[in-house]
């Protein structure tokens, strides 16, 4: 179903279409905040809390059709406290546990996943937005609030970064 109609029934108070909203970006949003925080339970805290605060402010978005983006907005906000909050406290290693959303995929998925946390943050921003939110470079750049001039050129240099990281882990095996 279309982000507008789901919006509209949401507004009216339909919460059948509210969850289907869910269903629909929970994914996406949740490999853009592992990608950006690095902690699978940051992560999946940080969707929660972008549903809930969409669902307390789905009345203030202006435009129903630009609901994916505006949902990445809160995402990125909430990222950004969340990381903030992360500087002052003590980092200790995750412990294993199921999550509530595990990242499923293959081995060269896995490997692009770590690939990307290897990133400075400002280009893992950039391909988590573009690659897992599948937002346009003018969505990113209002979001990020800085030119599409610069989205793409952070988004270049994070690919060769990638690519040059996953060139090393392929040629690496096949040496093994």
């Amino acid at each position: 179903m279309d982000d507008r109609f789901l919006v509209a029934r949401a507004r009216a108070g339909d919460d059948s279409a509210f969850a289907a909203l869910i269903k629909a970006h929970e994914r996406s949003l949740y490999c853009t905040a592992l990608s950006l925080l690095r902690s699978s339970w940051e992560a999946s805290d940080a969707v929660q809390e972008a549903f809930l605060e969409a669902y307390s402010k789905l009345q203030t978005l202006r435009e129903p059709a630009k609901f994916r983006p505006w949902l990445a907005r809160i995402l990125v906000n909430i990222c950004y406290q969340m990381l903030g909050r992360g500087r002052r406290t003590v980092p200790v290693e995750e412990v294993p546990e199921r999550a509530a959303h595990v990242f499923i995929g293959s081995e060269e998925s896995l490997d692009l996943m770590a690939a990307l946390r290897s990133l400075d943050e400002e280009h893992r921003w950039v391909v988590a937005l573009r690659y897992f939110h599948d937002l346009k470079v003018d969505e990113i750049a209002a979001i990020m609030d800085c030119p599409a001039g610069t989205v793409k050129s952070r988004l270049n240099r994070a690919l060769e970064k990638l690519n040059a990281r996953l060139a090393g882990t392929i040629q690496k095996e096949v040496a093994e």
